[in-house]
C-alpha cells in the first residue's frame, strides 16, 4: 500500500514523498483516494468515472446493472445525470480496482491479467474471474486465487 508523507524543511512549503505501491489502478488520480483514510469514508465515485474499469473487465450493460443492482435502462440516465454511487457501491468498485492493481503486479501487465480474468478458473468453480468480481463476496475469492498463484499454486 502506498503511503504519502508530507515533509517540510525550515518552514518552507512541504513536499510529498510517496512510498510503497499504489493500491489502486484506475482510480489513482481520483480525489477520493486519499492518504488519510478518514477522508475516504464519506466520499463516493461518479458513475461516469467507472467506465474505464468496466471496460477493462469487459462488462456488458447487463453485467454492470447486475453489479450495481439496477435496471439496465437506469444506467443511461445515471451517466447523463452524473449520478454519484452509494458508499457501498463505491467501496465495492474500489475493492475491485485494488484487486486489478494487485493482479497487474502479479501478472506483470494489464494484458496478461485481462487474459486471466477472461479465462475459466477451476478454483473459482470454472467461472471467469471477471464474472466472479460482479459479486461483492467474489472480490475476495479472486484476490485469494491471485494470491495463491503468486505463491506458486497453479490455478
Amino acid at each position: 500500500m502506498a503511503h504519502a508523507w508530507k515533509i517540510s524543511f525550515g518552514g518552507q512549503d512541504s513536499d510529498t514523498l510517496l512510498t510503497g505501491q499504489k493500491p489502486y489502478h484506475f482510480f489513482n488520480d481520483s480525489p477520493i483516494v486519499a492518504n488519510e483514510p478518514e477522508l475516504l469514508y464519506g466520499e463516493v465515485l461518479d458513475f461516469k468515472d467507472t467506465s474505464v474499469l468496466f471496460d477493462f473487465l469487459e462488462f456488458t450493460q447487463a453485467d454492470i446493472s447486475e453489479l450495481l443492482e439496477v435496471d439496465p435502462s437506469t444506467l443511461f440516465r445515471w451517466k447523463k445525470d452524473e449520478k454519484k454511487l452509494s458508499k457501498v457501491l463505491t467501496k465495492n468498485i474500489l475493492d475491485m480496482d485494488k484487486v486489478i492493481a494487485k493482479g497487474i503486479r502479479i501478472f506483470g501487465s494489464e494484458q496478461a491479467l485481462a487474459d486471466w480474468l477472461q479465462t475459466s478458473n477451476s478454483s473459482l468453480g470454472n467461472q471467469k474471474p471477471a464474472q466472479v468480481l460482479k459479486n461483492p463476496y467474489g472480490i475476495e475469492l479472486v484476490d485469494q486465487a491471485m494470491e495463491a498463484m503468486s505463491w506458486g499454486a497453479i490455478l
